[in-house]
């Protein structure tokens, strides 16, 4: 009989009926196993909020200080040769923050709550040049605390180690581990004016700040009840029933969505990213962090129906094409005017009017509101060229397709084939319609040409025409 097996078994039930954690009491034993890496990152990510820190930052430093170990392969602390200890690789003789050494060897939770605290010193110091409007939330804004985080020295000095610095690596294992360097245009810094003063310590001059092009908000800071929307990379983003669990659906590009709970650390090591679980429109599920951004009550609408046309009224409003009503609503089964077809026009291309042009239409009020936009809509010829204008008529179903095409003809293929309409005798211009059945702006069949278009059947009209999605 293994007498020691049977006294952990026994142990471990006892721990279970008093409520006591197994791992937290190795812990507090002084147990030299190293956690689990969701337990390592789960960790780091409520740290991260703990002291406003981008999640995604403090990871990646961990990930680069040790691999996520607290203990060596031997069972003992893993101390660097330069003494740094554990998770967070501290060092305590090279920072001014209280330490209890004995419990930063054997408590990786506080290992990493004083590893934060430095890293949160070095956000404080003066005399380190600024990046963009030094936001605690973005993540480029971080540069030179991470840099401080290992030493303002030479070996980290980006102009004479391009692309292999002690930032540098970090940045590389945000853009990979929590999916954020998607498209080549992030982590991209300026050149850097640094000096030295008779030693390896970097020495900046006063007043320089700097800026880089692309600004990256964190996405693993997001609370139950946050709205956010679903970025426009790869399609979209997976929706699924639990973590790592089957599709429900592709989400298009600008999905509202608001936060249940979460976030939820992935198993694997590799990845830093987080899962949130989410409601949309007529969708709930698990989508991951990378995908997510900021959003605010004005792209939900309460009328959108179902999700694929809640990302497009998101679209419009984003964008400032157009917006909803006070009470939460866009309208979205109210018919359409003409004059506010113009006013739409006008906010996505930004249309041009010679300075001299008078309106032909006899048909428009000096004093409508939107007159500015329906002579850019007459100049341009996007809402017909008869001599009137009839701003307060509802547009048609044929007549959104002729404005479509003539507002957006760089947008579409022309087609290769020709699609015969249930209704088609009933089509005045059917080579508009066409093109716009063709590129997929609308799908229905029949068509109903002489159906007053809703202001939410536009906004979709222009999402598919502007927008990439998913063919599901």
């Amino acid at each position: 009989m293994n007498v020691k097996r049977i006294f952990i078994g026994l142990v471990v039930l006892l721990l279970g009926l008093f409520g006591v954690s197994p791992t937290s009491f190795a812990q507090s034993q002084g147990s030299t196993t190293n956690p689990s890496v969701e337990d390592i990152k789960k960790a780091l990510t409520e740290t991260a909020a703990k002291y406003d820190i981008p999640p995604e930052i403090l990871k990646a430093i961990a990930y680069v200080e040790s691999g996520h170990k607290q203990f060596d392969a031997s069972g003992n602390p893993y101390v660097s040769d330069d003494n740094g200890i554990g998770v967070m690789q501290v060092t305590p003789d090279k920072t001014d923050i209280p330490i209890d050494i004995e419990r930063l060897k054997s408590d990786y939770k506080y290992n990493i709550d004083i590893g934060a605290q430095i890293l949160n010193s070095k956000w404080n110091l003066t005399y380190l040049p600024k990046v963009n409007h030094h936001d605690r939330h973005v993540l480029e804004d971080w540069y030179f605390a991470i840099m401080a985080y290992n030493g303002a020295s030479k070996a980290n000095d980006p102009n004479l180690h391009p692309g292999d610095t002690y930032q540098d690596s970090v940045y590389s294992r945000i853009a990979g581990s929590s999916l954020i360097d998607w498209n080549d245009e992030h982590f991209k810094f300026p050149t850097f004016d640094i000096r030295y003063n008779g030693s390896d310590t970097m020495v900046f001059p006063d007043g320089k700040d700097y800026n880089t092009d692309v600004q990256t908000p964190t996405q693993q800071l997001y609370k139950p009840g946050d709205i956010i929307y679903v970025d426009g990379r790869d399609g979209g983003a997976n929706l699924r029933s639990s973590i790592g669990g089957s599709l429900i659906t592709k989400l298009w590009p600008y999905t509202p969505l608001t936060i249940e709970s979460g976030p939820y650390e992935d198993s694997r090591s590799d990845n830093d990213f987080v899962y949130y679980k989410v409601k949309g429109a007529n969708h709930e599920g698990y989508v991951v962090s990378s995908y997510l951004n900021k959003g605010n009550k004005d792209i939900l609408f309460s009328d959108a129906g179902d999700d694929q046309r809640a990302a497009a009224l998101a679209f419009m409003a984003i964008n400032g094409y157009a917006k909803g009503y006070p009470n939460g609503t866009f309208g979205s089964g109210e018919s359409l005017k003409r004059e506010h077809v113009a006013v739409i026009l006008d906010n996505i291309l930004h249309l041009s009017l010679p300075s001299d042009y008078q309106m032909k239409a006899n048909d428009v009020s000096k004093n409508n509101d939107y007159y500015i936009q329906l002579e850019k809509a007459e100049y341009h010829q996007l809402l017909g060229g008869g001599g009137k204008l009839r701003p307060k008529e509802y547009l048609t179903r044929s007549q959104m397709a002729q404005v479509m095409v003539e507002a957006f003809e760089s947008e579409y293929q022309k087609p290769t084939s020709v699609h015969i309409f249930k209704d088609q005798a009933a089509i005045w211009n059917l080579d508009a319609v066409n093109t716009i059945y063709f590129n997929k702006v609308t799908v229905a069949d029949p068509f109903l040409p002489g159906q007053p278009i809703t202001r939410s059947q536009f906004a979709l009209f222009i999402y598919r025409t502007m927008v990439d999605i998913p063919n599901n």
